[in-house]
């Protein structure tokens, strides 16, 4: 049966993405493993925001897609001052984040709300 994760890191993988920068948690491992499945490289950080910065650049350099890859609620918060540069730049960066869907969980946040801060789409 395929997952939702396979779908979405092998569609991604078939449309080119060879690249993935990010910090592998609970909520992105699946689809951080079906890019890599797929043939994408995957380059971890030490950090969700050294890990956006590195996609920003890699994007600027290499004229393709940036993609990131971070756990949901703090991966994506700790990620926020890279990928606001990214935006400000109009940098083509994809970001990777699962949502937690209950307003009781300690990783939800309105992840929408947090992409239009920054300049985000």
């Amino acid at each position: 049966m395929t997952t939702v994760a396979d779908a979405v890191g092998a569609a991604l993988a078939q449309a080119g993405v060879r690249t993935v920068f990010g910090v592998v948690g609970s909520g992105n491992f699946h689809v951080t493993n079906a890019l890599t499945a797929g043939g994408a490289r995957f380059v971890a950080a030490r950090h969700e925001g050294g890990a956006a910065v590195m996609a920003d650049a890699y994007a600027r350099l290499s004229g393709e897609l940036g993609v990131l890859s971070v756990h949901q609620g703090p991966g994506l918060t700790n990620a926020l001052t890279g990928i606001t540069e990214a935006a400000k730049s109009r940098t083509p960066l994809l970001i990777l984040a699962p949502a937690a869907t209950s307003p009781r969980s300690n990783f939800y946040l309105d992840d929408a709300a947090l992409a239009t801060a920054v300049g985000a789409v």
